[in-house]
């Protein structure tokens, strides 16, 4: 029975994985014939919409499609149903970092950068999902990291060009709030499952929804991402109340969580498999 349904869960993930890399290729595939028909024009090989008044590429709509999604489920449900929450918690890291090594390694990849951006990210963080996906609590440390990874952009987006204006300042204080999430997750386990799995919904929620609105969100973030060069942006009103309500959506989602948890009256999944008072650094 237990083989039968991890059976059933490989090919859960890998129905996941056909249809979004049959996505991303369509998109590349559309992109290259704009481009094509468009040879005048030296620009980079995208289609543009315009949506309440702003310019939105494909690719920002089907990221906006994918954290939209990916958020709404960790905010509200993250902590309710953890196995499809390690997934993703794999998927966001690694998707992550495959971003931050391609935009630092080179400044420009050609007309085709946000497609190659895009589809590799994807598809390492997919990959990272996969794996994490058969070890469970090394996801769960993850998780906490990957809380004050978010956290400290969060924080750091409060002041113009970043509450700390240095690239070694950022890192540091980056590092240490990964260090800080991967702690308070070894030793409060169940109540940061929740926490963590609500603001990081909530924030990518809110980044999605900044690639409509352009009020700097994602600008802000993207130059705490940049090793090479310090770039320059406004807090603004915004800007702050895109953080703002990030913070006040997390706050419902970990509540509606946790009543859905008391609910269903039962612990979290992983409290059945385990003794109480056993802190995850000792199950690893």
């Amino acid at each position: 029975m237990t083989t039968k349904r991890q059976t059933h869960k490989a090919l859960y993930y890998l129905y996941i994985v056909a249809v979004l890399l049959a996505l991303f290729t369509s998109i590349a595939s559309a992109s290259s014939l704009v481009s094509r028909q468009e040879a005048t024009e030296p620009t980079e090989k995208t289609i543009n919409f315009t949506i309440a008044g702003h310019t939105v590429s494909v690719h920002g709509i089907v990221l906006s499609v994918i954290l939209f999604l990916t958020g709404a489920y960790l905010c509200f449900l993250g902590g309710v149903h953890q196995n499809t929450t390690m997934f993703l918690v794999g998927f966001y890291v690694g998707s992550n970092i495959a971003y931050i090594v391609l935009t630092n390694a080179k400044a420009d990849y050609g007309e085709n950068t946000a497609t190659i951006l895009l589809v590799v990210s994807v598809v390492v963080g997919l990959l990272a999902g996969l794996l994490l996906s058969c070890c469970f609590f090394l996801a769960v440390y993850l998780l906490g990291a990957l809380l004050g990874y978010m956290a400290a952009l969060w924080l750091l987006a409060w002041a113009n060009n970043g509450l700390i204006e240095t690239n070694w300042g950022r890192a540091i204080l980056i590092v240490c709030f990964v260090i800080a999430g991967v702690i308070l997750m070894a030793f409060l386990e169940r109540p940061m499952i929740v926490i963590a799995t609500a603001f990081i919904g909530a924030f990518a929620i809110f980044i999605g929804i900044d690639l409509y609105v352009k009020t700097g969100f994602v600008e802000a973030v993207e130059t705490f991402l940049k090793v090479k060069n310090l770039g320059v942006f406004e807090a603004t009103t915004q800007v702050r109340g895109m953080l703002g309500g990030t913070l006040g959506l997390a706050v419902v989602g970990s509540l509606i969580q946790w009543l859905l948890i008391r609910r269903s009256d039962r612990n979290i999944a992983w409290t059945h498999h385990y003794p109480n008072n056993q802190y995850g650094w000792r199950r690893v």
